[in-house]
């Protein structure tokens, strides 16, 4: 069933299970489309146990992922409210030049990058076939957290071996982006891209002052080069409210 577009439909009673489930999707597409929209208050918890035609107790369920994800809010003795924020769009191209922080800034806000780490790691077996190396090759790793008008937004990886450490050392050490790597000297024929979602793991819920568990997005790119040679790997992971997607294809 679409309840994004069955306005006021009862859920069925078969599905008793993923009731709560299905009334925050609901009230997730009316959010993302702009029915509600950014300030505006929700119905109350009355009409939308009436609306839906469930509990409020599943009510309550829903509301309260919504509310993990960033969406909503309460506000005591007024209701609940729609989050007023910015959509951040970030687009991966093979000729693209453009950074995280222009992404945000061309969203409105302010952006501010802290350097976290720079060390070298052992490769897992899911960045040793990124990079095409065996498993347990020791890698360079750098990282960094990117923040919009001081909130933390998203996270970010970068994985290279030491091959090409030296001559991207030089930039990367200065700031993560693709304009820096293409600075020290290197190109690449395309871009892989893989797009998924995450629970926010223990270890990162301090640096997004999120409970861990949080919904976020990850993506992962591996520019390579002619022969399907990668050249280094990246990782970013990012709150799944404030980000939004997009890749350029050439053709």
């Amino acid at each position: 069933m679409n309840l994004g577009t069955q306005r006021g439909r009862r859920i069925s009673e078969g599905k008793k299970a993923l009731l709560y489930l299905d009334v925050a999707a609901e009230l997730r597409a009316r959010i993302i489309n702009g029915r509600y929209e950014p300030d505006s208050r929700l119905p109350t918890l009355k009409d939308l146990v009436e609306e839906f035609g469930v509990s409020v107790i599943s009510v309550r369920r829903a509301l309260r992922e919504l509310s993990y994800e960033g969406l909503i809010v309460g506000e005591q003795g007024r209701g609940i409210f729609v989050k007023p924020k910015g959509v951040i769009h970030r687009v991966f191209g093979v000729g693209s030049a453009k950074s995280i922080e222009d992404s945000i800034r061309q969203a409105g806000f302010t952006p501010r990058t802290q350097q976290l780490r720079s060390d070298r790691i052992k490769a897992d077996v899911d960045l040793a076939r990124r990079l095409q190396i065996a498993a347990g090759t020791r890698v360079h790793r750098r990282q960094k957290m990117v923040f919009a008008d001081e909130a933390p937004v998203s996270l970010h990886f970068l994985y290279f071996t030491e091959e090409i450490a030296p001559e991207l050392d030089r930039e990367v050490g200065k700031s993560i982006t693709f304009a820096a790597i293409r600075r020290a000297g290197f190109s690449w024929k395309e871009v892989q891209c893989e797009f998924g979602s995450i629970a926010l793991p223990n270890e990162y819920a301090p640096l997004f002052a999120e409970m861990p568990g949080f919904p976020m997005e990850v993506v992962h790119f591996t520019p390579v080069l002619t022969g399907r040679k990668p050249l280094f790997s990246g990782m970013t992971i990012c709150r799944s409210d404030r980000f939004i997607f997009g890749v350029n294809v050439s053709v």
